[in-house]
């Protein structure tokens, strides 16, 4: 029997243990593929070699039950739109979308969280006046909740300290814990 498969997207200077510990809680049950914008290995923001299995592109032809979105600065994907396909047809098969920190960003900029509760922290407690008001186009359309993590539809939106909160609810989503 095949098992069913996860994907981490990964984008130079992610933030790779935002994401772990999600990771270490369905790599028994899942297969945990890391995609990258060109297919090339990635470093994350702490200078880790992440071993990439296939571009976004590849992604795009995959099916996978859940994608997961590290934070960091996604700069290098957001304005270009690098991921965004490869985000909608994940979507389009009825994957889980998990973001956290800038990895909500990354979901928001393809308009995946349009109509859908989630939360960031794009706001003046958290972040410059200038990164909120950059940032604030790509949230127009969710429905933001201040909160740790918010679960609503097949997205999962966190803050970057609920790491361990994330984990929990990407693994309850897929069925792994009740």
């Amino acid at each position: 029997m095949m098992r069913r498969k996860v994907a981490v997207l990964l984008y130079p200077g992610c933030i790779y243990f935002e994401v772990q510990a999600a990771v270490e809680a369905l790599a028994d049950e899942f297969e945990v593929l890391h995609f990258t914008p060109d297919g090339a290995d990635q470093i994350d923001a702490s200078g880790r070699l992440l071993r990439a299995e296939g571009s976004y592109a590849d992604l795009e032809r995959s099916t996978v039950s859940c994608v997961l979105v590290p934070g960091g600065d996604p700069g290098s994907i957001v304005p270009q739109q690098a991921a965004a396909a490869a985000l909608r047809h994940a979507a389009d098969q009825g994957a889980l979308l998990a973001g956290i920190c800038a990895g909500n960003l990354v979901l928001a900029s393809t308009g995946l969280l349009d109509g859908v509760r989630a939360t960031h922290n794009y706001t003046l407690e958290y972040a410059s006046a200038e990164k909120v008001a950059a940032a604030s186009p790509y949230w127009q359309g969710i429905l933001f909740e201040r909160a740790d993590v918010v679960e609503d539809r097949n997205r999962i939106t966190a803050q970057h300290w609920s790491s361990g909160k994330f984990a929990e609810a990407v693994a309850r989503n897929l069925g792994l814990v009740k």
